[in-house]
C-alpha cells in the first residue's frame, strides 16, 4: 500500500474518531449541566415500601446462592421484600440449596422451579418466574431483577417505592465493587460503569430517551408486568441474549414511564450512590466472552429486532449504543498509524495542501477529546469510589480498549457466520459469579 493511500486512510480514520469524540463530548456537556442540579426525590419510608419480589435466576449457582441470600437478607431488614429463587429441576445442587434457604427463611424466600430442564436462558427462566408468580391474585406490587452475585443496597427499595408513584420501570445505577485487588481487567469495569452511570444514563433520563435495563437493579410495577403478560404471554422478549436491554426500549414503546434513579446520599458531590454493586470478570478471556454477548445483543440483535424506530433522542442513543461495532476498532488502528508516522513510513506533511487544515484540525480535536475522555473517566471514578486515581485509570484504559476491540471482532464473527444475521438466538455461556469474601461489609 503506497503512502498516498495510507495518508487517505489516516485522514478518514481521524475524521471518524473526531465525529465519535464530538458525540461523546456532547454527552459530557449535557451531563455536566444536569448533574449540577441536586437530587431532589426523597426515598420512601421503610413502612411505605409495597410488597416487593426480588427475582434471581440461577443455573449452577450452588456455591454462591447461599451466601448471596443470607448476606442480602441480613442487609435488607424489610419484611415486605422477598427473594424469589428460580431454579431448574435438573440442577439438583442449586435447587437443594434454594429449598434449604426457603425452609430456613419461610417468610422471606420463595423457590420457583422451572417447568423446563436447564439450561435454557436467563430470559426464559425469568419469564417462567413471572408467569408463575403473577398468576396469583396476591402477586407482589413491585418486582426487581438481580443476579446471584449482587450486593443489593437496602436503600434501593425505598428508592423504587418513591419512584413507583409516578413510574412503572425504574433502573438504579450499577457499579463494580472495588476490584483493584482482584485484577486490572476486573478494575476496568469500575471505570466503565462509573462513567456510564454517572453521565450517559443520567442524560438519557433527563431528555426522556429509552432507559435500557442493566439486567440487575431493574424494578417494574405489577401494572407493567401484567401488561406484557396480557400482550404476549411473556415479560421479556424470547430468543435474545440481551433481553434486558430490549426490555427498556419496549417499555417506552408501550407507553409506560421509565426513570433512571440516580440518588446519592451526598448530593453535593454525588458520592455514595444508591446502587447495585457486584464483581465483574477478572480474566481477559472471561471479560471478552461477557462483552461479546453484550455487543452482539445490543448492537446486532437489538438492531434487527427493534430497528431504529423512536423519537429523535431514541434514534440518537441507538446510534451511540451501536457505534461501537466500528469505533472500538479505531484506537488500535490509530496506534498503528502513530507507529508508521514515528518510523517515517508515512509523513503527515505529504497530505495535499487543500486537506491540511482539515487534517490538522481533526488531529488537534482528537488530542483534546482524548484528554477530555480521560478527565471525565477519572472524575467519574472519584465520584463513585471517593478516591483520585489518575495513574490507575490510565493503566487500565488500554486493557479495556483491548477487551472491547476483541469483543466487537467476536460479535461480528458471530453475526456473520453463526447467527443467520441475528434472526435466531445464539448459544452463550454464563459468567462465573463471585461474591466478596466479607460479604456483609461489602458494597459501601
Amino acid at each position: 500500500m503506497d503512502e498516498t493511500t495510507l495518508l487517505a486512510l489516516m485522514l478518514g480514520i481521524s475524521l471518524i474518531i473526531s465525529i465519535s469524540s464530538l458525540d461523546d463530548a456532547f454527552i459530557d456537556l449535557l451531563a455536566f449541566g444536569i448533574t449540577r442540579r441536586p437530587f431532589t426525590r426523597s426515598p420512601a419510608a421503610p413502612e411505605a415500601i409495597p410488597t416487593t419480589a426480588v427475582f434471581v435466576a440461577n443455573w449452577h449457582e450452588a456455591d454462591v446462592l447461599g451466601p448471596m441470600v443470607e448476606g442480602n437478607l441480613a442487609r435488607i431488614p424489610i419484611p415486605q421484600v422477598k427473594l424469589y429463587l428460580g431454579v431448574y429441576p435438573n440442577d439438583t445442587e442449586t435447587r437443594d440449596v434454594a429449598l434449604a434457604l426457603a425452609a430456613k427463611h419461610p417468610d422471606r424466600v420463595r423457590v420457583v422451579v422451572n417447568t423446563l430442564p436447564g439450561p435454557t436462558s436467563k430470559g426464559q427462566m425469568l419469564n417462567e418466574m413471572f408467569r408463575q408468580v403473577y398468576s396469583a391474585p396476591d402477586a407482589p406490587k413491585l418486582v426487581v431483577l438481580h443476579d446471584s452475585e449482587d450486593v443489593i443496597d437496602p436503600r434501593t427499595f425505598q428508592t423504587y417505592a418513591a419512584y413507583a408513584r409516578d413510574y412503572d420501570y425504574i433502573q438504579v445505577p450499577v457499579f463494580s465493587l472495588r476490584a483493584t485487588h482482584r485484577s486490572k481487567v476486573a478494575a476496568t469495569y469500575m471505570d466503565e460503569f462509573a462513567e456510564r452511570h454517572t453521565r450517559e444514563m443520567i442524560v438519557r433520563n433527563a431528555v426522556g430517551a429509552m432507559i435500557p435495563s442493566a439486567g440487575v437493579g431493574t424494578c417494574m410495577t405489577k401494572r407493567l408486568v401484567e401488561h406484557f403478560l396480557r400482550a404476549r404471554g411473556t415479560v421479556l422478549m424470547g430468543g435474545c441474549v440481551t433481553e434486558d436491554y430490549i426490555l427498556g426500549v419496549e417499555v417506552k414503546r408501550a407507553g409506560f414511564r421509565a426513570a433512571f434513579a440516580a440518588i446519592s446520599a451526598d448530593a453535593k458531590r454525588g458520592l455514595d450512590f444508591v446502587a447495585t454493586r457486584e464483581f465483574f470478570p477478572k480474566t481477559l478471556s472471561a471479560s471478552i466472552k461477557q462483552k461479546t454477548r453484550w455487543v452482539y445483543g445490543t448492537c446486532f440483535e437489538a438492531m434487527h429486532k427493534l430497528g431504529w424506530r423512536g423519537d429523535a433522542w431514541d434514534i440518537y442513543f441507538f446510534f451511540r449504543d451501536r457505534k461501537g461495532i466500528i469505533t472500538n476498532f479505531l484506537p488500535p488502528i490509530a496506534f498503528v498509524f502513530l507507529v508508521l508516522v514515528i518510523t517515517g513510513t508515512i509523513d503527515p506533511a505529504e497530505v495535499p495542501p487543500a486537506l491540511q487544515p482539515i487534517f490538522s484540525a481533526s488531529l488537534l480535536f482528537n488530542l483534546f477529546a482524548l484528554a477530555l475522555r480521560y478527565t471525565v473517566r477519572v472524575a467519574a471514578c472519584r465520584q463513585v469510589y471517593g478516591t483520585f486515581e489518575p495513574i490507575a485509570v490510565a493503566v487500565r484504559w488500554p486493557i479495556a480498549l483491548l477487551a472491547n476491540m476483541v469483543a466487537v471482532f467476536r460479535a461480528w464473527k458471530i453475526y456473520l457466520t453463526e447467527s443467520e444475521f441475528a434472526s435466531k438466538p445464539i448459544v452463550w455461556s454464563k459468567t462465573t459469579h463471585e461474591l466478596p469474601e466479607d460479604f456483609l461489609a461489602a458494597g459501601r
